[in-house]
């Protein structure tokens, strides 16, 4: 793990946490504003429920007995979305601090591995969405798009994040 001067183990990994939920915040934001180009763009209309508002649902439902409201919908989505990105974004700064491989192609290929593992297999699985075969590939590829948008810019963020908060090492 690479450690900035004067930094502890614990202080770095704690560095690595924050700056990583910073950016996977800022990535789930982009991947948002992909999402409503995309969909402004193909002429198509935003879907009425996502993998997110269903997830929003059943927690819902499991805490209070009943769904979101549907006046809260959007808001419970966005909720969800945000929190889940925090927690990629967190994981993928603190795993990559100690596995620097986890970092190659800076964030693209990460952003692959999530599209698969999320939108190709645990979100069919949890039944939040239909199993791979029963979707457009339209809407594989603006999945597929949207996670490679969410690593590039989750990885970019924590890159540029990085350079400006630990100091160089000074070359003599």
């Amino acid at each position: 793990m690479y450690r900035p001067v004067g930094m502890t183990r614990s202080e770095a990994a704690a560095t690595d946490l924050i700056v990583g939920i910073g950016a996977g915040l800022a990535a789930a934001w982009a991947m948002n504003f992909f999402q409503a180009a995309w969909t402004k763009l193909s002429n198509e209309s935003e879907p009425d429920e996502t993998a997110a508002s269903k997830a929003a649902d059943a927690v819902s439902e499991e805490v209070s007995g009943a769904p979101v409201r549907k006046s809260k919908k959007k808001a419970a989505d966005s909720v969800v979305h945000y929190l889940t990105a925090a927690i990629i974004g967190g994981s993928y700064g603190l795993i990559g601090g100690r596995f620097p491989r986890l970092f190659m192609g800076e964030g693209l290929l990460f952003g692959g591995l999530l599209w698969a593992a999320a939108d190709e297999l645990a979100v069919p699985a949890l039944r939040l969405g239909p199993p791979p075969g029963k979707m457009e590939f339209k809407d594989h590829a603006l999945g597929l798009s949207s996670h490679l948008v969410f690593g590039a810019v989750l990885d970019v963020v924590r890159r540029k994040t990085n350079a400006l908060i630990s100091p160089s090492p000074e070359v003599s």
